[in-house]
């Protein structure tokens, strides 16, 4: 069974209780605790999301929180504070690793001023690191969800995609590694992927009503959003913005860059469903680029990639999803 396939049934058999304005189904919850709170979960587990031999534990702890403040970022609030569970291997807390994991998960907190306000520890057979993040909105702003796509909206991405994917078949490829002019940037980008959380402050603050990050691939999730919009959204692939050094990787491997940019996932970037209206303002608050990438339009709930000329293009995979 997918993991989406698995959420939908757990959503399915879940009450809305008072106390709660969202819950499963987007970036993250909305509960009433006498003024709105906006809460995420998400875990990283080793063999599943990483590997101890590609990632050290200072850069895994950074990681983990950033994913999390990366929900809170598609939600365009503000992030407050992180409650961590570990599950440790044996051996782990004797090797110092520990120690390393815990200092990163305070670095990239800090970066952000968000508190690492507390959590459970407790041994496993193998690494896994659980963070809730908890946010706030911005005063009179709601709110950033999926479901707020309209006809016509235009698809944007913050950044430029395709680095972290680059990154992770650098250090899967030594030969690759070893004479890759933007080796460093693109790994970094893959270990330590920076939330865009005044981005996605600023989006909300311009009037998006939609919005998600790009955790598992440009196409997989703009898929989401169109779904969660009730709208087709149509991904134009010669309008993907390429991070710098993903063509050498992506040729290297016999890949086309810009599939590589729009599947590969992690990106960490922001999707928003901008109205045109809007879009020179929107533009105008980021400190970083705001590409238009697609449309979102009348068909059946998903999304599909076009080349220049409007032909449908097939991918192996839109994203990156795992079985549970």
């Amino acid at each position: 069974m997918s993991e989406l396939a698995l959420i939908e049934r757990i959503a399915s058999r879940t009450a809305l209780h008072p106390g709660t304005a969202l819950g499963i189904g987007d970036d993250a919850a909305i509960l009433d605790l006498g003024g709105p709170a906006v809460v995420t979960h998400d875990m990283l587990v080793e063999g599943v999301h990483f590997r101890r031999e590609t990632c050290d534990a200072r850069d895994l702890g950074a990681k983990a929180v950033a994913v999390n403040l990366s929900d809170l970022a598609a939600m365009g609030v503000v992030a407050v504070a992180v409650v961590v569970g570990l599950g440790l291997p044996p051996g782990f807390v004797q090797s110092g690793m520990a120690d390393e994991l815990s200092a990163g998960i305070e670095e990239m907190a800090s970066a952000f001023a968000v508190t690492v306000a507390g959590g459970d520890v407790t041994s496993a057979a193998t690494l896994v690191i659980g963070i809730t993040a908890i946010g706030r909105p911005q005063p009179g702003v709601p709110p950033v969800r999926r479901s707020g796509g309209r006809e016509g909206d235009l698809l944007c991405v913050t950044g430029r995609l395709g680095a972290s994917a680059a990154g992770l078949a650098l250090l899967e490829h030594p030969a690759l590694e070893a004479r890759h002019p933007r080796r460093d940037a693109l790994i970094g980008a893959h270990l330590r992927p920076e939330p865009r959380l005044d981005a996605g402050r600023a989006l909300a603050r311009a009037g998006v009503q939609a919005m998600m990050d790009l955790s598992d691939g440009l196409l997989l999730d703009a898929a989401r959003l169109g779904r969660a919009s009730g709208l087709r959204a149509r991904i134009e692939l010669d309008r993907v913005p390429v991070a710098d050094g993903v063509g050498a990787v992506a040729a290297a491997l016999g890949r086309d860059a810009a599939v590589m940019a729009t599947t590969g996932g992690e990106d960490y970037e922001l999707l928003a469903a901008v109205p045109p209206r809007l879009l020179d303002a929107a533009r105008a608050t980021l400190a970083i680029p705001l590409t238009v990438v697609g449309t979102l339009g009348a068909g059946e709930p998903g999304a599909e990639l076009c080349d220049a000329g409007g032909g449908i293009v097939t991918v192996d995979s839109p994203g990156w999803e795992h079985d549970v």
